[in-house]
């Protein structure tokens, strides 16, 4: 019995050593099938692919690397097999060769591109020696017996397609951008004075407050604006800049002195920052002496315009036998002003539209309009001289950000042209639409949507351009009931437009009547990201949500996505 016992288990131990085995073995078959075959085996793999594109390759041998290279379809490729990894790469390398200032754009397309791209990459190298940029394409296939020509295959024809899109792209990129230092400069310096404006706009005292050399600020002037002293009999002045200091003691003088001579010297800063100390005596009660700290700061200059910053601070008077601390003099007072000190005359900007105006006509005259600036084609269709020069100084304040002062300019041309246009001709429209369309660029600028709203509807029926902009914009900002409505109108619209293939050439700039393609996309994406806004403005989550995923996947809207994304996640 014990015999049989021991025969058996061990059949059991034997028949269990081959089934393990046989296990073992159909694994390492598995495996064999599916892992990638390294050194030789992989090689073979690899040349077998590429005689299926009809590819003759040289083969070099680094340690454990791989490396072939040939030619295909034009393109100069590159694969390397590294011991030991399941994925060869795949290299088409300089397949872009760009100058050294346009590495900016090239940059961005890169990043546009790889946004897209699934398995593959689009990379960039700086040459110093020739002062230029390559681009390469860059991707990796599996080595696996079954699959490696396919992918290979693939790979090389996504190659191709990679070049002609980053190509174009770039090439678009750079009709539009056009990469100008000046401009750059410019847009810094009206960054500048938009946030200044923008301040001086919505201070409690008012939005006015520019002066020139020959119409300064004085201190009396200031004080009765801001404090309402308007009869005070100042005693002293003392000021105090970066290393001087000085006294002053005659009442005149004191009321009378420019307030921007504590700053500014000749057009500049002298000092960065300034303190003086009033003291007056009040007309509602001569016997008590009064003190004011003033505080000057300089907040930064354009081109035009200095700005500076004055804050005033009131003392109260002491508690005493005669003064509670409910009366007049135990109040607190104290105020802060935006000033800007206007670098150009008025007789400047006078002589400077003379001077637009005569360019215009000359080359309405000869038959040059094609050469004209949009500036000049607007002045020149004008006809009036003043109405011109309204037009033109106000568009002048406006890229200056100053808003108030564009308006007064703005809307007296747009009422003269009012009272003018037949309605009959495109020339006289177009100046009136210009004109409406930069008075609702300022009242959008002062958030005044509904007066915005209000002569932007002057420019309808809305093409694809900068007005339907501004139009759903204050539209939008307004949270009117008919935003909503409007967008999904227009994006009906432009939907249509893509079906029926109406769109102008690439080299139109004018895509207010006839967009390309380019201009069409950029405007659906406008519009996308406008009713995102909205949705999620009205709380409205779920669509927003539904809405913002899928433009994650766009590259004009996936940063926005993304930011609303995590607002909505926040505010849930």
């Amino acid at each position: 019995m014990q015999i049989i016992d021991t025969i058996t288990a061990i059949s059991f131990f034997l028949i269990s050593i081959a089934l393990t085995a046989l296990i073992v073995f159909r694994l390492w078959d598995m495996r064999k099938a599916i892992l990638p075959r390294h050194g030789s085996d992989a090689k073979t793999i690899m040349k077998r692919a590429l005689r299926q594109l009809n590819v003759n390759a040289d083969w070099t041998q680094d340690k454990d690397t791989t490396t072939s290279r040939f030619v295909y379809q034009g393109g100069h490729f590159s694969i390397e097999i590294v011991e030991g990894r399941k994925f060869a790469t795949v290299n088409y390398l300089y397949f872009y060769k760009a100058d050294m200032d346009s590495i900016e754009n090239v940059r961005a397309v890169c990043n546009l591109c790889n946004l897209n791209a699934e398995n593959c990459r689009i990379v960039y190298t700086v040459d110093g020696k020739d002062n230029c940029v390559d681009v390469h394409f860059i991707s990796e296939i599996p080595v696996a017996q079954d699959s490696v020509e396919e992918s290979l295959q693939l790979t090389m024809g996504n190659a191709f397609r990679w070049q002609n899109t980053f190509t174009k792209k770039l090439e678009d990129l750079g009709k539009n951008k056009k990469s100008d230092q000046e401009k750059k400069a410019a847009e810094i310096d009206g960054e500048l004075g938009l946030l200044r404006e923008q301040e001086m706009a919505h201070q409690p005292e008012g939005p006015g407050w520019h002066e020139t050399p020959s119409e300064p600020y004085s201190l009396g002037h200031v004080l009765s604006t801001t404090m309402g002293l308007t009869d005070i009999v100042p005693i002293g002045l003392t000021m105090a800049g970066s290393e001087t200091a000085r006294t002053m003691t005659n009442a005149n003088d004191i009321l009378g002195m420019s307030i921007h001579e504590v700053l500014i010297e000749d057009g500049k800063f002298k000092h960065k920052s300034a303190f003086s100390k009033l003291d007056f005596y009040d007309p509602r009660d001569l016997s008590e002496e009064r003190h004011m700290m003033i505080d000057f700061e300089a907040e930064g200059q354009t081109k035009d315009t200095l700005y500076y910053r004055v804050t005033l601070s009131l003392s109260p008077a002491a508690l005493d036998g005669e003064t509670d601390d409910c009366s007049w003099k135990r109040q607190k007072s104290a105020t802060s002003i935006m000033i800007g000190y206007d670098l150009t005359p008025s007789d400047e900007r006078l002589a400077h539209f003379h001077y637009v105006w005569k360019e215009a006509m000359a080359k309405v005259n000869s038959g040059d309009e094609e050469n004209m600036t949009d500036e000049e084609k607007t002045i020149a269709n004008m006809q009036r001289p003043h109405i011109a020069e309204n037009f033109h100084i106000g568009r002048q304040l406006y890229l200056q950000k100053r808003f108030y002062e564009a308006l007064g300019h703005l809307t007296d041309a747009y009422h003269e042209l009012e009272a003018i246009w037949t309605g009959n001709d495109r020339i006289g429209r177009d100046s009136i639409h210009e004109t409406a369309y930069l008075i609702a660029c300022c009242y959008m600028s002062l958030r005044q949507y509904e007066k915005a709203c209000f002569y932007i509807q002057a420019t309808a029926p809305f093409g694809i351009g900068k007005y339907t902009k501004v139009y759903i914009n204050s539209l939008v900002n307004n949270k009117d009931f008919r935003a909503l409505d409007a967008i999904d109108t227009l994006l009906d619209d432009l939907s249509r437009w893509h079906e029926n293939n109406f769109l102008g050439s690439d080299d139109d700039d004018d895509d207010q009547y006839d967009p390309n393609e380019a201009q069409l996309d950029s405007f659906i994406s406008f519009a996308k990201r406008r009713k995102a806004y909205l949705l999620v403005d009205l709380g409205r989550y779920g669509e927003a949500e539904a809405m913002l995923t899928k433009m994650l996947n766009e590259p004009e809207n996936s940063d926005f996505a993304l930011n609303e994304l995590a607002y909505i996640q926040k505010n849930k």
